[in-house]
């Protein structure tokens, strides 16, 4: 048995304990993320306007650990997604291509909305900040590419009977790494979420103290945040609901629902509802919940303490 666990494919594609210099090279991806974008806020023409804001020289510092958060990110991702890959039955470069440009047109598109929206305003220091600071935020953006290229990949390979021919256990293995895999690309996106909005609050705030008299309603910076909520949860539900299916699938096939008459009714059952918690059927919506809607709440202080409310 042990032998053929050991040649289920799940079991030997272990992206991130074969890359051993992943945490040094996320370290110095922090930092340099951190530093270069709060050097560059700092060095922006409008920031000369914030002499003297405590609040704005913290958004700048904030600022700049949510982009080295993003690059770091970047590079988790492409590590889970190289072991995604590796999950596949030989999947075809065209294919990542096409998850790629289809995220790549989908922020595309939610950039040029918001970026369309704010082009409209009038001239004033928020308007400025916003331009002067729009290359920082392309850049955050595209980091999550990988991430969101990632979900693709998890129900392309859920969803494909060509990566499911191994044995039973096997494909029971895979589910799980499935599930695994999911789980850690929907914390990575909490916590870019979480950082997202708290920055966009402090920003806000530095610019209500620059001038109180700017419309900037707290709204606006929980707007953004459920703009972003909306895109992760859409690109959660496709991969989340691939591998439910699947899931599905191998509980009707390792313990269908029996006979209501069957004497043995009771042990099937026992036996299916084990199975179904092992393979964590119909449970993705309720980690999406905890994950970013539930973990909300405990944020809400600290949100509101961004956003000044």
């Amino acid at each position: 048995m042990a032998g053929s666990v050991a040649d289920c494919r799940s079991e030997r594609t272990g992206a991130l304990a074969a890359w051993r210099w992943i945490p040094a090279a996320a370290c110095v991806l922090l930092a340099l993320g951190f530093w270069a974008a709060s050097s560059y806020v700092g060095h922006l023409p409008v920031a000369d306007q914030f002499d003297g804001v405590m609040l704005f020289d913290m958004w700048a510092g904030l600022f700049g650990a949510l982009v080295g958060f993003a690059l770091v990110s970047c590079l988790y991702a492409v590590v889970w997604l190289s072991g995604v890959l590796a999950l596949g039955d030989r999947v075809r470069r065209w294919t990542v291509g096409a998850w790629v440009g289809t995220v790549l047109v989908l922020l595309a598109t939610v950039f040029a909305l918001l970026f369309i929206g704010g082009s409209n305003a009038p001239d004033s220091v928020d308007k400025s900040l916003a331009t002067q600071s729009r290359p920082l935020i392309v850049v955050a953006a595209l980091s999550q590419v990988p991430g969101l290229a990632g979900f693709l990949a998890l129900r392309f390979i859920a969803s494909e009977d060509a990566h499911w021919g191994e044995s039973g256990a096997c494909r029971l293995r895979l589910v799980l790494r499935l599930r695994t895999e999911l789980r850690r690309l929907l914390t990575m996106f909490g916590a870019f979420l979480t950082l997202l909005v708290i920055t966009t609050g402090l920003r806000r705030r530095a610019l209500l103290e620059l001038d109180p008299a700017l419309p900037l309603p707290a709204e606006q910076v929980l707007l953004y945040g459920l703009v972003f909520a909306v895109l992760l949860g859409l690109f959660y539900v496709l991969a989340a609901g691939a591998i439910d299916r699947r899931a599905e699938a191998l509980l009707d096939e390792f313990a269908p629902l029996p006979d209501p008459a069957d004497a043995a009714l009771s042990e099937v059952l026992r036996r299916r509802t084990d199975l179904a918690s092992l393979t964590g059927g119909g449970g993705s919506w309720r980690t999406f919940e905890t994950t970013v809607v539930i973990a909300a709440p405990l944020l809400t202080a600290l949100i509101g303490s961004a956003i000044g409310s």
